[in-house]
């Protein structure tokens, strides 16, 4: 007598050769798609940098504080320029101060 549990693991596991015809079927899908895609982008009837054209009605950006504490300070915005400056300027004044201590310490 077995035990059920296995009974229903091993009723409801794939197969080898399952997997591989998944892995054919999948394979052979995205090729069709990825040459659908080909075909898409350079037919006639799209226009000349039809793929820059922002399609979605809110552009993807907003502006974030990515810590709380940082909100409406320079370093608030995450992913800006501002951001960027603030951390660059704070790295190089670690720097600064790292290479004056080896400076006198040696």
């Amino acid at each position: 007598m077995s035990n059920p549990v296995t009974a229903w693991i091993k009723s409801n596991m794939e197969t080898y050769k399952g997997r591989e015809d998944w892995m054919v079927e999948r394979i052979s899908e995205n090729s069709i798609n990825s040459q659908k895609f080909s075909d898409e982008r350079h037919g006639p009837f799209k226009a000349h940098d039809s793929y820059r054209a922002e399609g979605r009605t809110k552009v993807n950006f907003r502006a974030n504080a990515a810590i709380s504490s940082y909100a409406g300070k320079e370093a608030g915005d995450a992913g800006s320029f501002k951001a960027v400056r603030y951390y660059q300027n704070g790295f190089a004044n670690r720097r600064d101060e790292i290479l004056t201590d080896i400076a006198k310490n040696g």
